[in-house]
This record gives C-alpha cells, sequence and structure tokens, in this order.
C-alpha cells in the first residue's frame, strides 16, 4: 500500500493518547532514537502503524507530542505547589521534590538526544526549563527581600540555573546514564543552590 499521504488530516490528540504517549516516552528513554522508524515507534506504543498516523506524520512530531505530555503534567504539578500557603525555603523544597520527581525515569542520554536531533521536541523541554527557573527567580528575590537569602544577583543565579539544565546535564562529556538519574541531579543541585542561598 505504501507510506501514508504526508498531506491527510491528522486527528486530535485526546487523554487516551497522551496516557499512551506517556508510556512510550518511558519506553523510549535507552532507545537510539536516531534509528528508530515509524514501525519502531509503533511497536513500542503497542499500537499499528495506521493508528499512529492517524494522529503523527513523522517520528520528530511523536517526539514532541510524548515531551509535551509529560512537561504539561510536570507544569500543572509546579503550579498546584506554586499556589501553596508555604513559607519561601518550604516552597523552593517542594518545587524542588515536584521537578525532581517529575523527571523520574528520563534518562540523560534520552534528553541529549532530543536536544542535537530533535529541534522541536526539545523546544517543550526548553520552554518548561525557562518557566521553572522563572518561578525559582521569584522565589530568590522574595528570599532575598525578607532576608533570609544571602543578596545575589537574582539574573545571575537565573542564568546557572539555565545553564546547568540546558549545558550540563545534556553535556555527553559530562554526565552518563551509568553514572546518575536525571531526577537526582537536579534535586542536589537545587539543593546545593539552596544551602548557597540561606543566610546563616
Amino acid at each position: 500500500m505504501g507510506r501514508k499521504s504526508l498531506s491527510r488530516k491528522r486527528k486530535n490528540i485526546t487523554k487516551k493518547v497522551n496516557a499512551w504517549l506517556s508510556d512510550l516516552l518511558v519506553q523510549l528513554q535507552h532507545e537510539d532514537l536516531e534509528q528508530l522508524t515509524m514501525d519502531d515507534m509503533a511497536r513500542l506504543a503497542g499500537k499499528s502503524k495506521s493508528t499512529i498516523y492517524e494522529y503523527f506524520e513523522s517520528k520528530e512530531d511523536i517526539l514532541l507530542a510524548a515531551c509535551q505530555t509529560r512537561t504539561r503534567q510536570l507544569s500543572e504539578s509546579i503550579l498546584k505547589i506554586s499556589q501553596q500557603n508555604l513559607d519561601t525555603v518550604q516552597l523552593y523544597e517542594q518545587l524542588v521534590e515536584v521537578f525532581a520527581a517529575g523527571t523520574v525515569g528520563i534518562s540523560i542520554s534520552f534528553l541529549q538526544s532530543i536536544k542535537k536531533h530533535y529541534p522541536t521536541a526539545w523546544s517543550a523541554i526548553d520552554e518548561l526549563t525557562d518557566d521553572f527557573v522563572a518561578l525559582l527567580k521569584t522565589q530568590y528575590e522574595k528570599g532575598i527581600s525578607e532576608g533570609i537569602f544571602n543578596p545575589i544577583s537574582v539574573e545571575l543565579l537565573g542564568h546557572i540555573d539555565k545553564f546547568f539544565v540546558i549545558q550540563v546535564v545534556t553535556s555527553p562529556s559530562i554526565f552518563s546514564d551509568d553514572q546518575y538519574t536525571m531526577s537526582n541531579l537536579i534535586r542536589d543541585y537545587l539543593n546545593l543552590r539552596l544551602t548557597g542561598l540561606l543566610k546563616r
């Protein structure tokens, strides 16, 4: 029959599709993304290729949707925590835990591959990172104004936080799955940040 038409109208992504995208994301963590075909994606998702093509035109479309599913879930969890009536330090600690928990099961190699080869999918991760760093900067400003954080440049802190996620974690010459998990790296880094901020 040949390849499905690329110009066909795709179906809207539903909650049910988001559910299998979440499962697929887990399956993809230790795969060589560059070598995967649409047949492989269908197999890993436990769906027929015709079902895959009902929603997605390409492998990068699937990767984007899978990343968006996870980042959307994490954003919702972060929003819930940020709306709680917690003091500055408690809120920071909770934000760290929520963000770290939201990256459980995400491999460092997966992020490295997404960043290198799939810029559209990476944009979803980049956007989440920007939003989270902006929220952390708000906490830094609040802590400094309350006199519980050392008066350090908030812009500098924000740039370092973004650099850590975007450049350090995704550098294969620095971190690998054999040594670290993504969630532990984030937790350790942000808790170290809090230790340095708190006045003694």
